[in-house]
């Protein structure tokens, strides 16, 4: 029997974050403190993108995705895009493969 495979894509980038301040009142010195641009890493499964950005999640199952991100492509410093191809395997290889039946029995 011939294996099944899918494409995935991994996306890794760094961008610049926004910031904000607190919802206080602040002093002038307290204000331009915490007002700063950093540069934020970010790791995905590439989901869809478009010319503005990449929208990317961190779990899948077959028919959602779990914690969702959208990253706009105007701020990204750098990004890499590795595809590669993984068998399908189904949930009774899965069982049978397990590493740790009982993980909380050590």
């Amino acid at each position: 029997m011939k294996k099944k495979y899918k494409t995935i894509t991994i996306i890794y980038g760094i961008f610049l974050d926004h910031s904000s301040t607190s919802a206080e009142w602040e002093t002038l010195e307290e204000f331009n403190e915490q007002l700063t641009i950093e540069d934020a890493d970010f790791v995905g499964f590439l989901e869809k993108e478009d010319s503005l950005a990449y929208y990317l999640s961190t779990m899948r199952l077959s028919d959602c995705k779990g914690s969702g991100h959208t990253v706009i492509k105007s701020a990204l410093a750098y990004v890499k895009k590795i595809s590669f191809k993984v068998p399908k395997i189904d949930l009774e290889h899965i069982k049978k493969n397990i590493l740790v039946e009982t993980p909380m029995i050590l």
